[in-house]
């Protein structure tokens, strides 16, 4: 029988991977539409398109399958984190950083990411070895921290790698995860205040050159992948998909567009209420680069934050709002959103 303190433990972990798993299984039946028209198809898990819907050929909604698969285009992404070469030379922190791409990689999917496929995960394992020569990890620690902060997108899978590592080790050891965004963990790593820092883009030159200054070494390590998802509240019944040029002009710099109508004159005239990664998050970088064409170029009159669940928030509690986060926020919220359908822009073969 176990004792109160282990059932405690226990329950603490079951809850972790059951928030990250929650809505996993769950089906969004969707709404009908204005000229996209009909009843887009919701089931993330089941490799759905909004492609058959009139007006919306083309168009892929962002799941394991599609984004694996590469269709997902331009929001698919790779997720890292980078480790200080220093620290990992210590027990705790290289025990973490393999569970980051060992048994964690089992929690992948149930925390609304997609897994690495095998040939490139062997390969991030390989590069954590080739690290970790010399370094002895006990079978169990006894004491010991790790600091970890960065992006929220990477969060909820460093949580679970966090309480897995934890537990493993009867608790004795402690991970501090925190989630200030790619760009504000960066600030920290590089000044070697933290051991991890969790990035949903790669570093930048001036992040390096700050690094180097500061003779913090780093390992860049890919951890999964995941698929950017534009939303609208689930009460919208007329935008089921969207062209990346719609997304570009809604979202480019001193944008005109206010109204739904004036991205479809067929849709409602009411204001859009936006909500969006800030200007201190990679997953605002990334859309912004992929989306309108530069990186950090966007409109500035939506409501910002590096907190993903705010944006969740935001978009579940107004019928004319759209926002953009991190797949892994809306599969564990699929009661509250409804994911919008994305038609890539169209290649032009330059003659």
């Amino acid at each position: 029988m176990l004792s109160g303190q282990k059932w405690f433990l226990l329950a603490g972990f079951v809850l972790v991977v059951g928030l990250l798993a929650s809505c996993a299984e769950t089906k969004n039946d969707g709404t009908k539409g204005g000229t996209t028209g009909g009843k887009a198809a919701h089931d993330s898990k089941a490799g759905a398109t909004v492609a058959s819907q009139p007006g919306c050929e083309g168009a892929v909604l962002p799941n394991p399958e599609t984004i694996e698969k590469g269709e997902y285009t331009p929001l698919s992404r790779p997720l890292f984190v980078y480790v200080n070469k220093k620290a990992l030379k210590k027990p705790e922190v290289a025990g973490y950083v393999k569970m980051l791409l060992g048994k964690a990689q089992d929690y992948v999917e149930k925390g609304g990411f997609i897994k690495l496929k095998e040939s490139l995960l062997k390969e991030q394992q390989a590069k954590l070895e080739a690290e970790l020569a010399g370094v002895s990890i006990p079978e169990k620690l006894a004491t010991g921290t790790v600091a970890v902060n960065g992006s929220s997108t990477v969060y909820p899978f460093s949580v679970v790698a966090a309480e897995l590592f934890q537990n493993a080790n009867d608790n004795k050891v402690r991970v501090s995860v925190g989630k200030k965004g790619t760009g504000g963990g960066f600030e920290q790593f590089c000044v070697g205040q933290t051991d991890v820092s969790n990035a949903s883009r790669p570093i930048k030159q001036s992040e390096i050159d700050k690094c180097l200054a500061n003779n913090v070494e780093y390992l860049e390590l890919t951890v999964c992948i995941d698929g950017l998802t534009v939303c609208v509240n689930p009460a919208n019944d007329w935008c089921n998909c969207l062209t990346v040029d719609q997304l570009k002009a809604l979202w480019e710099p001193n944008s005109k567009i206010k109204k739904w109508n004036e991205l479809n004159p067929a849709w409602p005239a009411e204001d859009i209420e936006l909500f969006g990664a800030d200007t201190d998050s990679g997953t605002f970088d990334y859309f912004t680069e992929v989306i309108v064409g530069k990186t950090k170029s966007s409109r500035a009159d939506y409501t910002a934050s590096s907190e993903d669940n705010v944006l969740v928030v935001g978009v579940a509690g107004a019928k004319h709002a759209l926002g953009y986060f991190g797949y892994s926020y809306y599969d564990k919220n699929r009661k509250k959103l409804k994911a919008v359908g994305i038609i890539p822009a169209v290649k032009t073969e330059k003659k």
